[in-house]
C-alpha cells in the first residue's frame, strides 16, 4: 500500500441546501462526497477534474488512465453486488472488477490523502472497514482517526 498526501487546490464549494449533493466546482453541477473525492483525486493526479459517467464497476474504472477504483467515506462497493455473505460478494467482485488499482480517499483540512492498494490489500481493507447494510450491499464506514491509523500502519 502507498499513501500520498496532496495539497487540495481544487476549488469547490459546499452548500448544505443541496441535499445529497452539496458540493460543486462550477456552481452548476452538484456532487456527493464520493464524487467530490473522485474529482479531487483526478485533479491532484493531473487528470481532467470531471466525474465519470457512473460506469459499472465491472466495465470501467473511476480513473480509467490508471485503472483505479476510488472509494471514500460511506461509499458503496457496488450497488448491484448484493448478498448476505461478504466473502462470496468479494469473491465475485474481484473476479469481475475492471480496475486493478484501488484508492481510498479522505479529505482532511486542506489536504487530500490517497491510500492506493492492490486487490489483496483492498480486500483486507474492505473486510475490516465495511459491512453489508440493510440494502444487502457492502458499504464502507465513515472515515475516522482509527481507520486512518489502521491504513497508515499498512503503508509500505
Amino acid at each position: 500500500m502507498r499513501t500520498t498526501t496532496y495539497k487540495l487546490t481544487l476549488g469547490y464549494r459546499y452548500d448544505p441546501n443541496h441535499k445529497g449533493a452539496p458540493y460543486t466546482i462550477d456552481g452548476e453541477h452538484w456532487f456527493n462526497h464520493g464524487d467530490l473525492c473522485e474529482i479531487a483525486l483526478k485533479h491532484c493526479l493531473g487528470f481532467k477534474a470531471v466525474k465519470d459517467g457512473n460506469g459499472k464497476w465491472n466495465k470501467c474504472s473511476d480513473i480509467e488512465e490508471t485503472a483505479t477504483s476510488v472509494k471514500s467515506s460511506k461509499a458503496t462497493l457496488a450497488s448491484d453486488l448484493t448478498g448476505t455473505d461478504i466473502d462470496l460478494m468479494l469473491d465475485r467482485y474481484f473476479a469481475e472488477v475492471h480496475s486493478t488499482n484501488f484508492s481510498y480517499v479522505a479529505i482532511v483540512d486542506e489536504s487530500l490523502i490517497e491510500y492506493n492498494m492492490n486487490a489483496e490489500e483492498f480486500r483486507e481493507f474492505t473486510k475490516t472497514w465495511a459491512n453489508i447494510n440493510e440494502r444487502k450491499v457492502i458499504r464502507y464506514k465513515s472515515t475516522s482517526g482509527k481507520m486512518l491509523k489502521w491504513l497508515d500502519e499498512r503503508v509500505a
